[in-house]
């Protein structure tokens, strides 16, 4: 692979470890973490004792998730509403495919159009409004 390639894909490589990565890892590691009354308020997962690297890891924080009717509901309710939209798109989108495939070609331009519009409103909106600025 030639030289400038590899910049050329390094670039959302590093963009893509600084800011999705490298957080998401700390959230990890502070969720394994036990909580702790300090600054920073979770303790250490990797402590550096009599001359051992030791990996201290809690799952209580994510066995409460189990535990807690909150969160169960809130799980549960999350599901049944996925559910629901999904049923609906489906119930409305195949027709709409359909018909939109079995179309002349004119009509299906004409159709995707008005498919489209909706999405393009909040845009179209925001345009006039900075227009007046």
């Amino acid at each position: 692979m030639p030289r400038g390639r590899h910049a050329v894909i390094g670039v959302p490589f590093i963009w893509l470890f600084l800011f999705f990565l490298l957080p998401f890892a700390i959230v990890l590691k502070i969720s394994l973490a036990a909580a702790d009354v300090a600054i920073p308020p979770y303790t250490e997962v990797f402590q550096y004792a009599a001359q051992t690297l030791q990996l201290v890891l809690n799952l209580g924080n994510y066995l409460m998730l189990t535990d807690d009717p909150l969160y169960i509901d809130a799980y549960l309710g999350s599901l049944k509403m996925a559910a629901i939209s999904t049923f609906l798109c489906l119930l409305i989108g195949y027709p709409m495919a359909y018909a939109i495939a079995r179309a002349s070609k004119e009509m299906q331009t004409v159709l995707l159009l008005l498919i489209m519009m909706p999405t393009w409103t909040a845009i179209l909106i925001r345009v006039y409004a900075w227009m007046g600025i």
